[in-house]
């Protein structure tokens, strides 16, 4: 019958089968044999009764849910002729040795039949067996092997025509003794195994292993049955008394593993005897033939050194100034230790790799090998000194060797003993178009060197200009940068740069000419970078000039002495790199029209920190007008800056030419009077009068000394006195300009202006000295004049001060003036001026 499929296995796979229907009884179904159901026949069959049967077949299991599964069947009853073949046994049982070879008959099925028909025989299932179609001779097709397969079990099947029939072949495969007994040693605790060879393990224990400790497991393993494995094992050795006894611990039967523990049982002396190498441990089985395996153990016994040599020395800290000389013996180190023998033995030994420092492995010396030159530490430039640790490793010759440490320090101190050096593979003749020399324009770097440590060691830089047509100026980080530029024809300019250090009392330093060529040739155009104050808080960057520098940042103006800055912008960092001495570059291609880098500079010398923040717009010089417009917007500020400043300048010129040209009018219209008065005016130098309440007159005394062509005397007449304001009366120059009129006019200030007189002191090597002096004698005078090296034909002087003397008449002055013919001699600047006018 079908055979029902269940993935289960055990009890909850297929457990019985059942036939259920009409006239089911006159059949049954059996599994109990082999597990193919067989449709059994109960009752005759009758085909004039039933011809027809329709029955299920039911299948379940035993799980703790069983779950049937049913089959329909169908039997017609028909009237046959044909035989159906028997076998002789339905259960065939046989015993096979792993060892048979390929081809041998193994066993013969015979089935039999009432007609004399051939019978066939098949084997369904995969085996390592096949079965002849004809004969139902069984042979073996492949080895055998009981650590793999212990048994078989083989379905046969026979039929003439349609109809087969089953029956089962037993076949159990025999051990035989053909595998040797496996050997595996496991050490334990302090003991150490080393295989030199296949058969051959070094076992190393220290001596002072404790009896009794474990030193390793043996593990024995048979694969074949218990009956030929069962394995035991055996110590032996020809250096009696052995230290070693063995002790069976574990043991599975049905897998052949026994485990075995090694166990010290004897003190062991290494000064007595260092080693056994005889002994052998041997692996018997149970099989017959007996099988064996040996595998030899050498026995190594290790000594122990159990004092640690220490050294007496303590550790100290030793001062040594660069350039020392070579062999500076620094100390000699003392060590003890209480083994005795090779234990006892001391060496020295530094555990740093340097050629710097040398340790004599006997004596313990400590010396310098080299002159140490402080600027081969790479040193941060704000230390002066450097503590170079050292660690001396004192040991001993035991096996294992036992050893300490000490730290030893050596403060090397930096002398200012280097000079700058500028960089002798940099050129310092660069070439440059015109159109190139813009201000603030950098023209490139130079680099100079000290490999000195603190301010000694840090470099200012300096330049000179040869030619005002192109000044430069230099940053402290070397970048040669233009200050101002005239139209020159030169082709070339030489410049004086000096590299110095901060090195006290007695910097060093070195001078570099630097050559800058001017070229006509337009090939050598090309961008140079700006020099941005570090306060610039807006610029812009043409998006063609991806990779180079676009401008550099003068992080040098906050007076630090050794600034880096770093770009805070961590995710800018794939589009912008800005270099620690400030150059910018563009390095890809821009994603937004303007960016804010977060900067931050860093005095490495001070630890200073500086903060500040620059917006880039982006531009891009390949669309016409597109950098000249932010160029208009970042100048517009300036030139709203620029706007109010010229207006301011405007008005303060306006206001100074208006205050000019009314002197000059003044000036005119008095000396226009003058010419009318000629024969007053080359009696006096200038006569005021005034008709307020007395009529007093400012008049020239008769000792004056004046030319008779002075024609160029022009008087305004200042009345304010501390009385109060006094009107005066023009005269009849002024008339002719304006409307006649009685009508008193009020002027505040009194200058005496004297054009003669100023051209007389201006080609005077030794100018007189004009002499106001008022009546009374005494002089009460309190301002100051100025001598002739003060004169020139643009200065004006006229001064106004307060009349504060009640006792003297401000009307009666009169005006005195001398030429001095005496010697050179100085002047005093306090030569003339009066209390309330002025000459020039």
């Amino acid at each position: 019958l079908p055979t029902a499929n269940d993935p289960d296995e055990g009890l909850n796979s297929i457990q019985s089968y059942r036939l259920y229907g009409s006239n089911s009884d006159d059949f049954d179904v059996d599994y109990s044999a082999i597990e193919i159901p067989y449709l059994i026949v109960r009752s005759s069959l009758d085909r004039q009764r039933i011809a027809t049967y329709s029955l299920t077949l039911i299948a379940s299991d035993n799980g703790q849910q069983p779950g049937p599964r049913s089959g329909s069947i169908q039997l017609d009853i028909r009237i046959m002729n044909d035989s159906i073949p028997t076998f002789l046994q339905t259960v065939y049982t046989i015993d096979v040795r792993e060892d048979v070879s390929i081809g041998t008959n193994l066993l013969r099925v015979e089935a039999i039949s009432d007609e004399n028909k051939p019978i066939f025989y098949e084997l369904p299932t995969d085996s390592p067996f096949i079965i002849d179609r004809l004969t139902g001779n069984i042979q073996l097709k492949q080895f055998l092997d009981y650590e793999r397969d212990k048994s078989y079990r083989l379905i046969v099947k026979a039929y003439e025509t349609s109809i087969p029939v089953y029956a089962i072949v037993f076949i159990r495969v025999i051990d035989v003794n053909d595998n040797p007994v496996l050997i595996q040693i496991n050490v334990q605790g302090n003991t150490t195994l080393e295989q030199i060879q296949t058969d051959r393990d070094i076992i190393s224990i220290p001596e002072d292993t404790p009896v009794g400790n474990t030193l390793a497991h043996v593990i024995l393993k048979d694969f074949d049955s218990i009956a030929n494995g069962n394995p035991y094992l055996q110590l032996t050795t020809t250096q009696h008394p052995l230290p070693l006894i063995y002790k069976l611990i574990y043991q599975n039967s049905f897998h052949n593993l026994k485990f075995y523990s090694l166990i010290l049982h004897t003190t062991l002396d290494r000064e007595t005897k260092a080693s056994y190498n005889d002994i052998q441990l041997l692996a018997h089985d149970s099989g017959t033939p007996t099988l064996h395996t040996r595998l030899s153990i050498f026995l190594n016994i290790t000594d122990v050194n159990d004092c640690t040599p220490q050294i007496t020395t303590n550790s100290t800290v030793y001062d040594v100034d660069e350039n020392n000389p070579i062999g500076l013996i620094i100390d000699t180190l003392t060590a003890y230790d209480c083994d005795v023998g090779m234990n006892a033995e001391i060496g020295y030994r530094l555990l740093n790799t340097t050629d710097l420092l040398i340790v004599n492995s006997q004596t313990g010396q400590v010396s310098l090998n080299q002159s140490i030159h402080f600027d081969t530490f790479n040193q941060p430039k704000n230390r002066t000194s450097i503590d170079l640790v050292y660690y001396i490793q004192v040991f001993d010759h035991g096996q294992p060797s036992l050893s300490s440490e000490r730290k030893l320090v050596l403060r090397v101190h930096d002398l200012n003993d280097h000079t700058p050096q500028f960089d002798p593979y940099q050129s310092y003749n660069w070439t440059f178009l015109k159109s190139n020399l813009q201000s603030n324009a950098v023209l490139g770097r130079v680099i100079a060197r000290d490999d000195d440590s603190g301010l000694q060691g840090i470099i200012q830089y300096s330049i000179r200009s040869f030619d005002s047509c192109l000044t430069l100026d230099i940053t402290s980080l070397g970048y040669v940068y233009i200050l101002s530029q005239s139209s020159c024809s030169y082709l070339s300019y030489i410049f004086e740069i000096t590299a110095s250090d901060y090195g006290m009392p007695n910097p060093r330093s070195i001078k570099q000419l630097l050559t800058i060529n001017i070229d006509p040739n337009p090939f050598l155009a090309r961008s140079l970078p700006r020099l941005l104050p570090l306060s610039m808080l807006r610029t812009h960057v043409d998006s063609n000039s991806l990779g180079n520098v676009s401008f550099i940042i003068d992080i040098t103006a906050n007076q630090s002495i050794q600034p880096r800055i770093f770009l805070n912008n961590t995710d800018l960092s794939t589009c912008w790199n800005v270099s620690p001495t400030g150059e910018v570059r563009l390095i890809a291609q821009p994603y937004a029209l303007s960016y804010i880098l977060s900067l931050n500079t860093v005095d490495e010398y001070t630890g200073e920190t500086f903060s500040s923040k620059l917006q880039i717009d982006i531009c891009n010089s390949s669309i016409e007008n597109s950098c000249q417009q932010l160029l208009t917007s970042e100048s517009r500020k300036e030139s709203q800056l620029l706007l109010f400043w010229a207006i301011g300048l405007a008005l303060i010129i306006t206001c100074v030419c208006v205050f000019i040209f009314s002197i000059i009018t003044c000036l005119c219209c008095r000396k226009s009077r003058d010419e009318k008065d000629e024969s007053i005016n080359q009696r006096s130098f200038s006569q005021c009068t005034d008709d307020f309440h007395s009529e007093k007159t400012f008049k020239t005394s008769s000792e004056s000394t004046m030319r008779d062509n002075d024609r160029d005397s022009a008087c305004i007449i200042n009345t304010k006195i501390s009385t109060g304001i006094v009107p005066i009366r023009t005269n009849s120059w002024y008339q002719n300009r304006r409307e006649s009129s009685d009508v008193p006019i009020y002027q505040t200030k009194t200058c005496l202006y004297d054009l003669k007189l100023a051209e007389l002191i201006r080609h005077n090597q030794n100018p007189p000295c004009v002499f106001l002096n008022p009546k009374p004698a005494q002089s009460i005078s309190t301002d100051h004049g100025f001598g002739g090296s003060d004169v020139s034909p643009s200065l004006t002087s006229c001064s106004s001060t307060k009349f504060d003397y009640p006792n003297v008449n401000p009307l009666e002055w009169s005006i005195e003036m001398g030429v001095d013919q005496s010697p050179p001699r100085q002047l005093n600047k306090s030569c003339f001026i009066s209390a309330k006018e002025c000459v020039v």
